[in-house]
């Protein structure tokens, strides 16, 4: 569900805190392929927590990106994931488009905490029912994002000559990355598969829960797996790219046993000290949110999550998680949508980054279904 309308695109870029990450894809699907892949480095102050802080700065880098990115020929869709995008499930009696839309409209400032006139709204039916008193009813997933967080990027992007096909919320994305493809507006159907993923991004972390590919709940928490290298490099005095091999190398304790070969005891037992503190706080705003989620009369049962984002390659993150919240947590793997590498870059390689390919498939996944 896009925030807005516009041409077809096959690119997906997922700009975060530290990098920008970028797919093309082509082809429809089942028969998608990966034309390109890249991500390049973001300096610090650009963007953080989701939301660009420097429009010049981005627009700069947008440019360079392009240009070693080899990605031509199409349109560009951006995925925006931060405090300023609210997500609300709403019920209605069963109407028009026109007027469900205006409806909405009308109403929309009884469900979100931005004032409307400062809001960008989209809406999307999800689901058709008749109520216990014979009432044709619609539950429709409303979307509003600030004004002024969605310009600094379509700011940056018209600086940098990107045309911009669309954006949409980056939970979305992963959603359809990651979910089982079905009817996006369920007609009474059997419930069937719940979908938990949990991206850690560099900016911000995302929990989104959907229902037969259907968004339910998603919450930002702040919490990014910069925060797990900061850590790095203030306990162990290194830069932040060796910080980040540390994350790779040694990681959390668990079933893979650390780069004993090229670290010394000492240093595995820091790090696993430092990260499992970290790896604590994230699993315990995860169980809130959870446990926040299934209050909901909407509710289904989750008893696994899907890990995605950079903090997905953490050495054993996924069985930290997995012990600490009792219930299953596997690596996410967009490239099961894929059907053709032809980006030239050897598949273990992509497969080796693919937990972090997932906001960037789904954006493109989107322009290509």
């Amino acid at each position: 569900m896009a925030l807005f309308g516009g041409k077809q695109s096959v690119i997906g870029l997922d700009i975060g805190k530290s990098s920008i990450v970028g797919v093309q894809l082509v082809g429809r699907p089942p028969s998608v392929a990966i034309k390109a892949f890249h991500e390049q480095p973001l300096p610090e102050g650009v963007v953080f927590e989701g939301e660009v802080i420097d429009v010049e700065s981005l627009a700069a880098e947008l440019k360079k990106f392009m240009r070693s990115s080899n990605m031509k020929g199409g349109l560009v869709h951006l995925g925006v994931g931060n405090q300023k995008v609210i997500v609300r499930h709403i019920e209605v009696p069963e109407m028009g488009e026109e007027e469900l839309r205006g409806a909405i409209e009308f109403q929309a400032q009884d469900y979100i905490p931005i004032p409307v006139d400062e809001a960008v709204l989209d809406f999307q039916v999800v689901a058709r029912y008749t109520d216990e008193d014979g009432i044709a009813k619609q539950q429709v997933l409303l979307v509003a994002a600030q004004k002024e967080m969605v310009q600094r990027f379509l700011d940056a992007a018209k600086k940098a000559g990107v045309k911009v096909a669309g954006i949409d919320v980056s939970a979305f994305a992963l959603v359809r990355a990651l979910s089982t493809p079905v009817s996006f507006v369920d007609q009474g159907a059997e419930a069937g598969q719940t979908l938990g993923v949990v991206n850690i991004s560099s900016s911000v972390s995302t929990l989104v829960v959907a229902r037969d590919g259907v968004p339910k709940f998603t919450r930002i928490i702040n919490f990014a797996h910069d925060n797990l290298v900061g850590l790095l490099v203030e306990k162990q005095g290194v830069p932040p790219e060796d910080a980040e091999v540390l994350c790779q190398r040694i990681g959390l304790p668990g079933p893979l046993p650390a780069d004993s070969e090229t670290y010394n005891p000492v240093t595995i037992q820091e790090v696993h000290e430092s990260l499992a503190g970290a790896a604590e706080e994230l699993a315990d705003e995860l169980r809130r949110s959870l446990d926040y989620y299934q209050t909901q009369d909407y509710a289904a049962y989750v008893d696994e999550l899907v890990l995605t984002g950079r903090g997905a390659l953490v050495r054993n993150l996924d069985a930290f998680l997995s012990e600490y919240l009792n219930m299953q947590v596997v690596l996410g793997n967009p490239l099961l949508k894929i059907a053709e590498n032809r980006t030239g870059i050897p598949d273990e390689v992509l497969a080796a980054v693919a937990p972090r390919l997932a906001v960037a498939v789904g954006l493109a996944l989107d322009e290509v279904d």
